[in-house]
């Protein structure tokens, strides 16, 4: 996953990696509505809570990071359950300063989703335990806990808007783990194996190009650390060996990867510098990229 190419779409969905995020004095007036703006890459989501899921979570609410399943995602990695995890955010101990502080536990999740100051699914998150300095909200999947966020009331600066609440941990699982209304919506595409089971994105995952770039109307696909892209804009032909077909055949030799979507199978060619998409009678090519794409 260390392709350049991946930024077309994982700095919209996860927080980046610093503590660049604007700050914002404490004056949140919440009313447990749901805030609700555009998806995933203008930092705005929506969140709701409150309702309590059941049942409660009875594991602690603070772990140090060596002590934790996942380092980098603090209490909240070891509360999901995954087949295969996705990423988490921990800010640890100490005086909180990476964004705006809220005056309630609820208010500050809705505060950390406008801030993009925690990843995965930002609507439909449910308060599972409280306590007097934390809060745990979680996303159950079929009755599993696919992401947890727990938010702290503790010491900030005064740039964060000073003591209160705010995100201290977080974690969810891969992508294929959690609602297809949520991929869908972002613009993530999840692939299953023949049986219908969902493949992790670590294996496989295509998504849509960024708005940003003017490029959603490509569709880019990831395989190990091939690339690959359905119809390239005319303007970065220098980055394939071969242009796009709409209407190809599956070549002689061609490997079945066993992968669908949509009741569309995904063959490669021998080389693996061609991907063939969709039904044996009727396929489109889809050329690999011969070196990192990327847009600003």
């Amino acid at each position: 996953m260390s392709q350049e190419s991946l930024s077309l779409h994982r700095q919209t969905r996860e927080p980046a990696a610093s503590n660049d995020r604007p700050t914002a004095v404490k004056t949140w007036t919440v009313l447990l509505i749901v805030v609700t703006s555009a998806l995933a890459g203008c930092g705005h989501a929506s969140v709701s809570g409150g309702s309590a899921a059941a049942p409660s979570y009875a594991g602690p609410l603070s772990v140090a990071r060596d002590d934790a399943r996942h380092a980098d995602a603090g209490a909240a990695g070891d509360i999901v359950e995954c087949d295969a995890y996705g990423a988490g955010g921990f800010s640890g101990t100490g005086v909180y300063g990476e964004g705006a502080t809220a005056d309630t536990a609820d208010e500050a999740l809705i505060v950390a989703a406008d801030e993009w100051a925690f990843g995965g699914v930002h609507e439909g998150l449910r308060l599972a335990e409280l306590e007097p300095d934390r809060a745990l909200y979680v996303l159950e999947v079929h009755g599993v806990v696919k992401q947890a966020v727990i938010v702290r009331d503790g010491p900030a600066t005064a740039g964060a808007g000073g003591r209160g609440w705010y995100v201290e941990s977080w974690a969810h699982c891969d992508y294929s783990e959690l609602p297809r209304s949520f991929t869908e919506g972002i613009g993530v595409h999840i692939w299953t194996d023949a049986s219908g089971k969902p493949q992790a994105t670590t294996l496989i995952e295509s998504w849509t190009g960024p708005e940003h770039c003017n490029w959603q109307s490509m569709t880019f696909l990831q395989l190990a650390k091939a690339v690959y892209v359905r119809d390239p804009q005319p303007g970065l032909t220098d980055f394939f060996a071969e242009p796009y077909d709409e209407h190809a055949s599956v070549p002689a030799g061609a490997i079945d990867t066993g992968y669908e979507r949509d009741g569309h199978q995904l063959w490669l060619s021998a080389d693996r510098q061609r991907a063939f998409v969709g039904t044996v009678g009727d396929v489109e090519m889809w050329p690999r990229t011969t070196r990192p794409l990327s847009c600003a």
